[in-house]
C-alpha cells in the first residue's frame, strides 16, 4: 500500500487551549460582564481555531459535569455510556448559560439555530450506539467521547477521544461534520470510521459514498479546497501532512472487528496494538522500552480476554510482562 503524502499549515498552541478552558469554565459559572464579552469576541476573532477550541471545550466540559446531572440509581449500570440532551428554549438545565452564549459568541455558527446538544462517553471495555436527531447514527468503540451540536444549517459532533462509526442520514441542505482536533470530516450522507489517536493524529476511512477532509483552522471563505475521499481510502492527518491511502484486502473489516469482540492485528506496530487493546483493559499496558513501539505482530483477540493477548506476547514474542502498581508493563525477554 504506498501513501500518498498531502501537506498542510497547522495552527493554534497548548496556551490557546488553556484559555478556551478558562473561558468555559468562567461562562458556566454566570452571566458575563459587557467588558468580559467584549474581551471574549476580541480573542476569538484573534484566531479561527479559537472559536473551534472554545467550542470543543465547552462540550468537554458538559461530558466531565453530567456525573453529577443524574443520581446513581437512574444510571445504566451494564454500559457506563451517558447522555445529556440539551433544548434550547425548553426548560432551564446545567450548562443552559454556557450553550446560549456560545449560540452567541463563536463565529462559525453565527447563522445556525442551534437546538439540539448532548454528549455521550463509554468507559473502558464498552462500546455504545448514538441515535441522533435526524436518523444518523453513531458506534462508539470503548473509551471515546462525543459531543454533539445540531441547528438548522448545520450538523456537528465533536470526537473528543476514541473511535466512531458514523452512518450519516441523507441531508443535502444540512452537512454533517465531525470536528476532531484541527480536522474537520464532512458528509452528506454516507458511512465512515474516524479514530482519535493518542498522538493527536486523526485517521478516517470511507465505507460508502464520499467524505472531505479539511482544517478547521482554514477558513472556508478562502476557497481552499478540501481533500475527498472515496470508497476504500484512509487518510492519516498528522501534524504536519496527511497520508492518503487505499485499504489493503480485509483491512476494512479488521478496523471494525470490535464490533463482534474481537481485536484483528496483521502486521501492526505493538504501539497501535497496545493503544487498541487499551480501550479494554482495566489497567493500562505500557512499553518500558520505546524501541519495542515498532516491533511488528499479527493476531486475533477477543476484547474480553487481554490476558490472552498479554501471554501472546510473552509466549509467541519473546517480551517479558510484569504487573506494576496496577499496571502491566512490556519490556524485553
Amino acid at each position: 500500500m504506498q501513501a500518498k503524502v498531502l501537506d498542510f499549515e497547522r495552527g493554534g498552541g497548548a496556551s490557546a487551549a488553556e484559555e478556551a478552558r478558562r473561558w468555559v469554565a468562567r461562562i458556566d459559572a454566570g452571566d458575563l460582564s459587557a467588558t468580559e464579552r467584549q474581551q471574549l469576541k476580541d480573542w476569538l476573532a484573534e484566531d479561527s481555531s479559537h472559536a473551534r477550541l472554545l467550542d470543543e471545550h465547552a462540550l468537554i466540559w458538559a461530558a466531565a459535569s453530567q456525573a453529577s446531572f443524574a443520581p446513581a440509581s437512574a444510571r445504566p449500570a451494564a454500559r457506563r455510556s451517558s447522555q445529556r440532551p440539551w433544548v434550547w428554549g425548553g426548560a432551564a438545565a446545567t450548562g443552559l448559560a454556557l450553550a446560549l452564549c456560545l449560540m452567541v459568541l463563536r463565529p462559525w455558527q453565527a447563522d445556525d439555530d442551534t437546538n439540539f446538544a448532548a454528549s455521550h462517553s463509554t468507559a473502558v471495555g464498552q462500546q455504545h450506539v448514538v441515535l441522533l436527531p435526524d436518523g444518523s447514527r453513531t458506534e462508539l468503540n470503548a473509551a471515546s467521547s462525543l459531543g454533539v451540536a445540531y441547528g438548522g444549517q448545520r450538523r456537528r459532533v465533536v470526537l473528543e477521544r476514541g473511535v466512531g462509526l458514523f452512518d450519516v442520514a441523507k441531508d443535502k441542505h444540512r452537512p454533517f461534520e465531525v470536528l476532531v482536533g484541527n480536522t474537520v470530516v464532512r458528509a452528506v450522507g454516507t458511512r465512515f470510521l474516524v479514530q482519535k489517536h493518542r498522538d493527536g493524529s486523526v485517521e478516517v476511512t470511507v465505507y460508502e459514498g464520499v467524505v472531505e477532509l479539511r482544517k478547521a483552522d482554514a477558513p472556508e471563505s478562502k476557497g481552499e479546497q478540501p481533500l475527498r475521499l472515496g470508497i476504500g481510502q484512509v487518510a492519516l492527518d498528522q501534524a504536519q501532512q496527511t497520508l492518503l491511502s487505499t485499504a489493503k484486502p480485509g483491512e476494512l473489516e479488521r478496523k471494525l472487528a470490535w464490533q463482534q469482540g474481537r481485536i484483528v492485528f496483521d502486521d501492526s506496530s505493538l504501539a497501535a496494538a497496545l493503544e487498541e487493546v487499551n480501550r479494554y483493559s482495566s489497567e493500562p499496558i505500557e512499553l518500558t522500552d520505546s524501541a519495542l513501539q515498532q516491533m511488528r505482530i499479527s493476531g486475533a483477540f477477543a476484547t474480553t480476554d487481554v490476558a490472552v493477548f498479554l501471554r501472546s506476547l510473552e509466549q509467541g514474542f519473546g517480551l517479558k510482562v510484569r504487573q506494576h502498581q496496577g499496571r502491566w508493563l512490556i519490556s524485553r525477554g
